[in-house]
């Protein structure tokens, strides 16, 4: 059996005991949540990877709803995500526009 956790679904964060709400983009259904390698860098230069020094190779991010701006860190670091079907209301701030990738 495997706890699958739909990352579009994810409608809030606990990190460090505290909830954060997710923002979603205008189409209502895609989440900013968003799993990847945790890194850190300037310009194009890598400054620190993921899994160096005994960091967690794999980070989160996602736009806190309450605030706008953008949240990130190592995955360990997340206590626990709360998730809602797309059909399922959820109250949220003024939704994100989608960027397009070239």
């Amino acid at each position: 059996m495997s706890l699958a956790i739909e990352v579009d679904e994810v409608v809030k964060v606990n990190i460090s005991g505290k909830w954060y709400d997710v923002n979603h983009y205008d189409d209502g259904r895609t989440s900013s949540f968003a799993l990847d390698s945790y890194e850190f860098i300037n310009g194009s230069l890598l400054l620190h990877g993921g899994g160096e020094g005994g960091m967690c190779a794999t980070g989160f991010t996602f736009v806190d709803a309450e605030t706008n701006l953008t949240m990130a860190g190592p995955l360990t670091s997340i206590i626990a995500v709360m998730t809602a079907d797309p059909e399922v209301y959820v109250p949220r701030v003024t939704p994100l526009k989608k960027q397009k990738v070239n």
